[in-house]
């Protein structure tokens, strides 16, 4: 039964090609009956050490999360803040990391987006590209997205000295039934590029939608997720690392099982 998470991360053709590790990375978990917490990013292919500096982040974004929620008395938790805590928590980490290694910090540059998904409310953060889309009331809504950038494919990372100014926040309140998150190696599949900006494509995003709602057994769902995104009709639009996780807040079931 709702809420429950679940997601697949698989390396891109031409980093296979490269002999280049997967460079994506994420964590999810439900926290409380109702809480959960997703963290995504995806390390930049132009540093040595990118694909440290994804799992790292997520892993110290959920942690910090996760210990806020758990011993965090409800009169004095603010859940709009525990996504900005998921990234200063990863920032940290990284840096700590660079000082014991001896690596530099920019050799483990990536972007981030952490997210909390708490009674009936929705609080995202986002440095860098990837997005995060939600079904809300039966329309696509996206929460957040890539920022226009001056130059084509210029990405701040989590890892740049004014990181903090880079954060974008988003907030949704209520009736949300389904959740998205992704790292840019999926954009084309999922996004569509619009005078106004980015818009979800309900090409991808109903029948995606309407399977999470379907699966009985998360494990399952998370290995035909994967084999989902190696398929060559997702990976005709990217040969990047690909990421996308799923929640199902309140899903209701159809009357016909989808396939992905």
């Amino acid at each position: 039964m709702p809420p429950y998470i679940f997601g697949a991360t698989v390396i891109g053709s031409l980093h296979i090609q490269e002999g280049l590790p997967c460079q994506d990375a994420c964590l999810y978990q439900i926290v409380s009956e109702d809480c959960g917490v997703i963290a995504v990013a995806d390390g930049l292919g132009s540093v040595p050490l990118s694909d440290l500096g994804s799992r790292l982040s997520v892993e110290a974004a959920v942690a910090v999360a996760k210990n806020i929620l758990w011993h965090t008395s409800g009169d004095e938790l603010d859940l709009s803040e525990i996504p900005i805590k998921m990234m200063q928590a990863a920032r940290e980490s990284l840096e700590e990391t660079a000082l014991r290694e001896g690596f530099r910090l920019s050799d483990m540059a990536t972007t981030l987006i952490t997210l909390l998904f708490c009674k009936d409310r929705i609080y995202t953060a986002q440095i860098g590209d990837g997005a995060v889309v939600a079904r809300i009331d039966g329309s696509l809504v996206l929460l957040s997205g890539p920022l226009d950038s001056e130059y084509a494919n210029e990405v701040t990372p989590i890892t740049c000295s004014d990181w903090q100014a880079n954060i974008s926040s988003a907030e949704a309140c209520s009736g949300a039934e389904y959740l998205a998150v992704f790292t840019d190696g999926c954009q084309r599949s999922t996004l569509l590029k619009t005078a106004d900006g980015y818009e979800p494509f309900e090409k991808f995003f109903n029948p995606v939608f309407s399977y999470a709602a379907e699966i009985d057994d998360l494990e399952k769902g998370k290995q035909e997720l994967s084999e989902f995104l190696s398929s060559d009709k997702i990976s005709e639009y990217s040969e990047d690392d690909k990421t996308l996780v799923l929640a199902v807040l309140d899903g209701q079931r159809d009357d016909r099982t989808e396939s992905l």
